[in-house]
């Protein structure tokens, strides 16, 4: 860090977005070459997922288990289950949320990234620092789905503090400055949230309770009417709608599960259509099959680019699937990352010292 103020707000520079998924904390993982799978759904490459592992913890009929040889989306089951009408697949639905919260925390744990999430350090060092973001870019905020606050933790290191979009009382995280630290909204909360006026944050453990943590568990409907999520919402929508001229997706599918934040994402742009105003291109930090996925099933989404067609670093060879690729293109959001401060280092918009000195501790976790 340079230790100057982060400024978030500055109109004469392109004014950054992103929404995290849970592919981003895959990306942390594999970072570090943790094998643990931290997706939804089973993986070719990185096995089963945590919805298949949450069902083998449940105690009930098997046939709900799996569906030829595929995991179950366990989200929609749980909705389900829960809305059936029948107590008995209540109990079930309930018994699924507290297995799936157990399952997350322990493979969190140890998958070894939830101290240290070195990607998403690196990104906030890379727009803290003084030349980045006074010559390229202003951070607006964080939105992420995820529930598993390794933001809290990359913006604590890096910026000293936490600007959750409310107040908080925590012994780990510092009250960031709503004006000049950018906003981590957690949309659906965090297992590291606690019941409380104000609400307690802490960092992840297995010691954490699921009936004590203020988030929403897996559902279709992310239901967003009651504080923190409500607040949370808004300021998603006025980050989008006010302060954003680029969204970076990183690891979000944006599926039908996913259907609060889309309706958050169109209605944004449709109002910066309406208002005259160009809305913001939605850049896809993911695998480039994952990219076109999203482009085909989201078409009333504007201005998307799969990371092929990105152009501030070399992302050409991911627009054929079928070549061989680069060494580190298998983790399509650390490559993303060097590519990007390696374009702003060319052009003398990043300082020389964060990049090397971090790139150091980087290489040494890896070695």
């Amino acid at each position: 860090m340079d230790g100057g103020n982060v400024t978030h707000t500055d109109l004469n520079l392109k004014r950054v977005v992103y929404l995290w998924g849970a592919g981003a904390t895959q990306a942390e993982a594999q970072h570090v070459g943790s094998p643990i799978n931290l997706l939804m759904g089973n993986n070719e490459k990185f096995g089963e997922g945590i919805s298949s592992r949450t069902l083998e913890r449940v105690a009930f009929e098997s046939k709900y288990k799996v569906s030829n040889g595929q995991s179950v989306d366990i989200e929609k089951l749980i909705s389900l289950m829960a809305n059936s009408g029948v107590e008995k697949h209540a109990k079930i639905a309930d018994e699924m949320r507290n297995c799936y919260f157990a399952e997350l925390t322990s493979s969190l744990n140890e998958s070894g990234v939830i101290n240290q999430p070195r990607l998403a350090i690196r990104l906030l060092e890379m727009h803290n620092d003084k030349n980045f973001r006074e010559n390229a870019e202003s951070l607006s905020g964080i939105i992420t789905t995820n529930h598993d606050g390794l933001l809290q933790v990359a913006s604590q290191d890096v910026f000293g503090s936490l600007n959750s979009g409310f107040q908080f009382r925590s012994s780990e995280f510092t009250q960031g400055d709503s004006d000049l630290i950018p906003p981590v909204l957690q949309l659906h909360g965090s297992l590291t949230w606690q019941f409380g006026l104000p609400i307690t944050i802490t960092k992840l453990s297995t010691k954490l309770s699921c009936s004590d943590s203020v988030w929403i568990p897996p559902t279709i409907l992310k239901e967003s009417k009651n504080y923190p999520f409500n607040t949370l919402t808004g300021r998603a929508y006025e980050l989008l709608s006010k302060c954003c001229d680029v969204l970076r997706v990183v690891g979000a599918s944006l599926t039908q599960n996913d259907w609060n934040i889309l309706s958050i994402i169109f209605n944004a742009q449709r109002h910066l259509e309406f208002t005259n105003r160009t809305p913001f291109l939605i850049e896809l930090i993911m695998p480039q099959c994952a990219g076109k996925l999203i482009m085909d099933e989201c078409g009333f989404l504007q201005r998307m680019n799969p990371i092929g067609y990105l152009t501030e670093g070399i992302f050409a060879p991911y627009k054929d699937d079928t070549l061989p690729k680069e060494p580190g293109m298998d983790n399509p959001l650390e490559y993303w990352i060097e590519q990007k401060i390696s374009y702003h280092r060319s052009r003398a918009e990043l300082s020389e010292v964060n990049v090397d000195h971090e790139f150091t501790q980087t290489e040494g976790l890896k070695s």
